[in-house]
């Protein structure tokens, strides 16, 4: 009876969400109709890409989302159903099963936070994909982000990794550095290591560039894979793709429009550490992140 209850009350509040949001669910539905018939067309060679699949594998808050937001407007290219086990998504692993909505004929594109680990290597690779696009950012503002969204959208109801900073008795800032050396340190080493080995299957964009020259970054991506557009047509998709609104409005929108539009654009600003991190904040910044920003090119010694 309780299991009855639970799933009317989701399918009340998704009828709600629609039906407040009318323009995004058709934006949704039309999506998935241009989908299908991009499918039926790549069947009969109307798009002919080089790689079947685009794998973004991009840092947390490091600009990923809007690598993906440009992707997805790639003729062709949609996002497709990832499905998985609840825990292997969560700890952003990945599972044969998350290619099993893949199509025969037509093209995907997969946006992910994936952990470098050998399993994880061996699954992508195994199931079709080719070259890897991983897109990061400053560590410093990546911590200030994270703080941002930890502490004004955090909900223990439904996230798997909530975390009671009361309860640690730290500020927010103070564990979002913390947290960041000890878990996106790793990661970002972790694909470079990777890369080391087949360097031609992988791509590094950082976040500093895209928000330099989004249209220069964006077509070195799509020089790496083979994919040649006008350059009226890039410059449409970076205009499209561009982030608006705010962080709250974007997240609402997000719950209806397809996953390839979707967005939790907040304000991407660069060098915000600058006048957000307190002195103490900056010195444990150097002493945890310092090695990590000379490694990725932000600094060239620990004189910051």
């Amino acid at each position: 009876m309780k299991k009855v209850r639970k799933d009317l009350n989701w399918w009340v509040s998704k009828g709600m969400l629609v039906a407040s949001h009318p323009g995004l669910f058709l934006q949704r539905i039309l999506y998935n109709c241009r989908r299908f018939t991009a499918d039926c067309l790549s069947s009969i060679g109307y798009h002919n890409y080089p790689y079947r699949i685009i794998f973004l594998a991009g840092m947390v808050i490091g600009g990923s989302t809007w690598m993906k937001n440009l992707l997805a407007r790639i003729p062709g290219y949609y996002t497709r159903p990832e499905p998985m086990p609840k825990e292997v998504a969560e700890n952003q692993d990945i599972a044969d099963s998350a290619f099993s909505c893949l199509p025969k004929h037509g093209y995907a594109l997969f946006k992910t936070h994936l952990n470098p680990t050998p399993e994880n290597i061996n699954c992508i690779f195994r199931n079709g994909v080719q070259k890897v696009l991983v897109v990061y950012r400053d560590l410093r503002d990546v911590a200030i982000s994270l703080c941002h969204r930890e502490t004004e959208f955090y909900n223990p109801n439904n996230k798997f990794n909530y975390v009671d900073y009361k309860a640690i008795g730290k500020s927010t800032m103070d564990y979002s550095i913390e947290y960041v050396a000890n878990v996106f340190v790793p990661w970002i080493r972790g694909w470079i290591a990777v890369a080391r080995e087949n360097p031609q299957q992988f791509h590094f964009t950082k976040f500093e560039e895209l928000k330099t020259d989004t249209k220069a970054a964006f077509k070195k991506v799509l020089h790496f894979y083979g994919i040649e557009l006008s350059d009226k047509k890039v410059g449409r998709i970076v205009e499209a793709a561009r982030g608006k609104k705010n962080v709250k409005v974007n997240m609402e929108a997000a719950k209806v429009l397809p996953w390839g539009y979707s967005s939790n654009f907040r304000s991407g600003k660069m060098g915000q550490w600058k006048d957000e991190l307190s002195k103490d904040q900056i010195e444990k910044c150097r002493i945890l992140l310092g090695p990590a920003l000379i490694e990725l090119g932000y600094e060239k010694d620990l004189n910051w």
